[in-house]
């Protein structure tokens, strides 16, 4: 009998342990104590906050205004503080990029719920039937990019010599995967999609030769980071069963790094890490009492980070300077003697 109660102790130990978070008491600075930390927005929830590429503006999405329930774009001038609405679809719009200084895309289930309003009475609020717009910066000229009924979002424009092309999410035939349109010649082909399997948020290194995304295996819930060398078409796992995944970007200027947050194992919120891809390093940015999500980095120096917050249901958007210093790498931390 007490040999049983030993074991039975021992097992709940290990139990516990393999619950527990390899950063849960990891010191990492209070973004709201770092030096020059600015809330850029303050009306309503904010999300997806995107750089232009000289870094002045910060391209979001934003819902709950006085204005307007649902989500809508809006860009925001960094040194004058001054925000300017975008679109006034009937439907929502988000997951807004830039395509250049003055051109943007983004995703809006306007035009689908019109199409298919039976259809579309009822839907999957992570995966809302959307389609993929351009726009100029002021909303006066929008073209209509996708026309398959299902979801059409998150997308990362990339170019690489006279190929100018959007990678993307899209749920299609029931299945969640990795999609490529060409801006020359308008068709929509798969990068990666496989029957039990979701694949979304992805990301493109700075020269377009790489595809990142998390991938959720349907069976198990478990979640991984990939990456895929376009040229290669063999798909390699980064990280894998740590938490849930999301918001993937990669940095525009090198080294080779990948940002994300994630909601670690035995943690209660989200945190903000980055894997250097050339050194095999993960790094915590930030962590603290609330959800930090959706990072985004400028491609200027010194580098700032636009991320989000979430407070009591809802967002805002802070930018700061990145920190020099991280700290150690998450690897020779964790890694037993």
């Amino acid at each position: 009998m007490r040999t049983f109660l030993l074991l039975m102790a021992l097992l709940a130990f290990v139990c516990s342990c393999s619950h527990k978070s390899v950063t849960e008491n990891w010191i990492t600075p209070d973004y709201l104590l770092a030096k020059d930390v600015k809330q850029a927005t303050f009306l309503g929830d904010n999300d997806d906050p995107t750089f232009s590429p000289d870094g002045s503006r910060l391209l979001y999405s934003s819902k709950g205004r006085l204005s307007h329930k649902g989500a809508q774009i809006y860009e925001l001038d960094l040194k004058k503080s001054k925000e300017r609405r975008i679109t006034f679809s009937d439907g929502d719009a988000f997951h807004p990029t830039y395509l250049s200084q003055d051109e943007i895309v983004y995703s809006s289930t306007t035009d689908e719920i019109k199409e298919s309003p039976l259809r579309n009475k009822t839907f999957d609020k992570e995966f809302p039937p959307s389609e993929l717009y351009t726009s100029d910066r002021f909303g006066a000229h929008i073209l209509r990019l996708t026309h398959q009924p299902g979801y059409d979002g998150e997308p990362h424009y990339a170019s690489s010599g006279k190929s100018k092309h959007l990678i993307f999410t899209s749920k299609r035939g029931g299945l969640t995967g990795i999609f490529q349109l060409d801006f020359q010649k308008l068709p929509v082909s798969f990068v990666s999609v496989a029957k039990g399997k979701e694949k979304r948020y992805p990301a493109v290194s700075p020269d377009s030769s790489q595809v990142f995304w998390v991938e959720k295996d349907l069976k198990t819930s478990e979640q991984k980071l990939v990456s895929l060398k376009m040229k290669g078409r063999i798909p390699v796992t980064l990280k894998e069963k740590e938490g849930l995944y999301r918001d993937l970007i990669v940095a525009p200027r090198p080294p080779l790094r990948l940002f994300y947050s994630i909601l670690r194992t035995g943690e209660k919120n989200y945190q903000l890490e980055v894997l250097n891809l050339e050194k095999q390093c993960t790094q915590v940015i930030f962590k603290g009492q609330d959800s930090l999500m959706s990072p985004s980095l400028s491609d200027a120096q010194p580098e700032q980070l636009a991320f989000t917050r979430q407070f009591q249901d809802k967002k805002q958007i802070y930018v700061v300077q990145l920190p020099s210093d991280l700290g150690p790498c998450l690897e020779s931390a964790t890694k037993v003697p």
